[in-house]
């Protein structure tokens, strides 16, 4: 792809958006979760390994904003909400 006059690749393009944590990925236990999402629920002591779908994943996400405040795990939690509703509800 031509940008500007110089020539660069779709992963050049992502690298310089530094975007690339935002991307959502099928991972090893087949939830979809974007990097930024993961690092959110280590540093929240959630582990998503340990939950066979989205739903008990977002029920501990919730027991743990009931012990306290947190705007990015809010975000997260929203985010996989809304992940779920579009990848595995049947419309």
């Amino acid at each position: 792809m031509l940008v500007n006059g110089v020539e660069i690749t779709v992963e050049d393009a992502v690298n310089l958006t530094g975007m690339k944590n935002d991307f959502i990925k099928r991972r090893c236990n087949g939830m979809i979760l974007s990097d930024y999402q993961i690092d959110v629920l280590t540093n929240n002591g959630i582990n998503y390994k340990n939950y066979s779908n989205m739903n008990s994943l977002l029920f501990e996400i919730e027991e743990c904003l009931n012990q306290e405040e947190n705007e990015k795990l809010e975000e997260v939690s929203r985010q996989i909400a809304e992940i779920h509703y579009y990848h595995e509800t049947n419309k």
